[in-house]
């Protein structure tokens, strides 16, 4: 599939930007949250399953209105605005209304993104990724701003997406220098409606969640690694202990969580 493959070659380059990662603990409780902000009825597809470590190139449910309401549809995560386009995971909103690759769909194409938290990573001065889960304060599902396309039937292209991105607030900008554009329930509604919208209200909805009004707490590196499922993803921060001890003891490095040519792996296994 044309789709996927100029995926496979422009996954790494996306790496470092946020947001890449995200989690669908709970998908009932997501769908049934954003049922009740919208005031409609939701069918989840039966395709949906808990998830703790949705990746580029994987399917997420996304939520998007066609003109008949709401609607849960299955889409690849990761954008292509045209076949053969480069896959694209984030969208700047200071430049969205600009770039040929968003311009029209941010118009017209809006989705939300149901999640329960969304991870990124913390670099220390050795290179070392150590994974943070971010949740709002309320403890409930949110959604994430995005923007889809309904795909290339001809090339084999799926509907995708890809989320919306803004300058980061105090909480986030600590480890990265972005942030997901985090849908508040006032917001949810207008976003989905396909009915144009203008820069100036894109603008209002796109600013930074407040700090103040989310949580963070280091989790497991087995979530570094994109291929890695389940509640492990999500567990205790894995040891900080000094680079000599790691080398000496053989801690597997497992991808993205060291970078390759620093060190390899004595355990081929995860290669």
């Amino acid at each position: 599939m044309l789709g996927f493959q100029v995926a496979r070659r422009a996954s790494f380059a996306y790496f470092n930007r946020v947001c890449n990662r995200f989690t669908l603990v709970n998908p009932d409780s997501a769908f049934a949250e954003i049922a009740r902000i919208l005031g409609v009825s939701l069918n989840k597809r039966q395709s949906v399953t808990q998830r703790y470590n949705i990746g580029l190139m994987q399917t997420a449910p996304a939520i998007v209105n066609r003109g008949d309401g709401p609607e849960v549809i299955s889409m690849n995560f990761g954008y292509f605005f045209r076949a053969g386009a480069q896959m694209i995971n984030n969208a700047r909103a200071e430049t969205i209304y600009t770039k040929p690759s968003f311009k029209k769909a941010v118009v017209t194409h809006r989705c939300a993104i149901p999640t329960t938290g969304f991870i990124d990573w913390e670099t220390d001065e050795h290179g070392r990724k150590w994974p943070h889960l971010f949740t709002l304060g309320h403890g409930r599902p949110y959604a994430m701003a995005a923007i889809w396309s309904e795909g290339d039937h001809d090339h084999s292209v799926l509907p995708n997406f890809c989320i919306v991105t803004s300058a980061p607030n105090d909480i986030v900008g600590r480890i990265h220098s972005r942030l997901p554009a985090i849908l508040r329930e006032e917001h949810l509604a207008r976003w989905l409606d396909p009915s144009p919208m203008a820069e100036p209200e894109f603008l209002t909805i796109a600013q930074p969640y407040p700090s103040e009004e989310m949580r963070v707490r280091e989790i497991s590196t087995y979530a570094n690694n994109v291929k890695h499922e389940g509640l492990e993803c999500l567990g205790p921060p894995t040891p900080r202990k000094p680079l000599s001890d790691q080398l000496d003891l053989g801690i597997e490095h497992t991808d993205n969580s060291y970078p390759a040519n620093r060190v390899r792996c004595r355990n081929p296994r995860t290669r």
